[in-house]
């Protein structure tokens, strides 16, 4: 509905508008809000159980936002390359030990960066895409009271804080909506996967997150 209200009003800056406005070269810059979703609570949980077996230890993971900024250039109707950045705000990773009040075992925060390749359905004004990327992920460990803890219960759990830097990949689906051949809505669903090994937890090995990024757009 949102869609055909905006090609409603809009409609009459269409004649106006060169017949490849909305799929010219050029270069363009976006800024986004960013909502992540982690997918290794569940996880992250069965390891630090069996680690404090017999003792109940329970997990809980706050979803986090941030935001983002792409710098791209379209070589083509079709595709282009950009540079896409994104801070999320702190995951919160708290637990309960032998039903004990809930107490924070880490946070974590999050710097990535990637360099994309865009494939682009260049359907007049609403253009669906595909994008993948490559590049590296910060992420920022502080310790929590919890995590003494647990370490204590187990020598094979070490929770280490501190500034990890490692790979990341990215992979999205999203739509701009061209408001003006300059103005342009951007929607997209992404999953980013890392090889980041820390906190150190047995056998989890990657801090891995799907999310949803929207925001406006300028194209030069």
């Amino acid at each position: 509905i949102l869609v055909m209200a905006l090609l409603f009003l809009l409609a009459p800056l269409s004649a106006a508008a060169r017949p490849d406005a909305f799929d010219r070269p050029g270069g363009y810059i976006s800024l986004l809000g960013v909502y992540q979703h982690n997918v290794f609570e569940s996880k992250l949980e069965d390891l630090l159980q069996d680690a404090a077996s017999p003792i109940a230890v329970s997990l809980s993971i706050e979803d986090s936002g941030g935001l983002g900024g792409v710098l791209g250039y379209r070589l083509a109707s079709f595709f282009a390359v950009e540079l896409q950045y994104e801070w999320l705000d702190e995951y919160k990773i708290e637990g309960s030990v032998a039903g004990l009040p809930t107490s924070s075992i880490y946070s974590i925060d999050a710097h990535n960066l990637t360099a994309n390749a865009k494939l682009i359905l260049p359907i007049w004004r609403i253009q669906p895409y595909l994008s993948v990327g490559v590049g590296f992920a910060s992420w920022e460990v502080d310790r929590g009271p919890l995590a003494a803890d647990l370490e204590a219960l187990d020598p094979d759990v070490s929770i280490d804080g501190g500034q990890q830097l490692e790979f990341a990949g990215r992979a999205g689906l999203g739509l701009d909506l061209y408001l003006t051949p300059n103005l342009v809505l951007n929607a997209q669903g992404q999953v980013v996967l890392t090889t980041l090994e820390e906190p150190e937890l047995g056998d989890i090995t990657a801090f891995n997150y799907v999310g949803f990024a929207a925001g406006l757009t300028y194209r030069f």
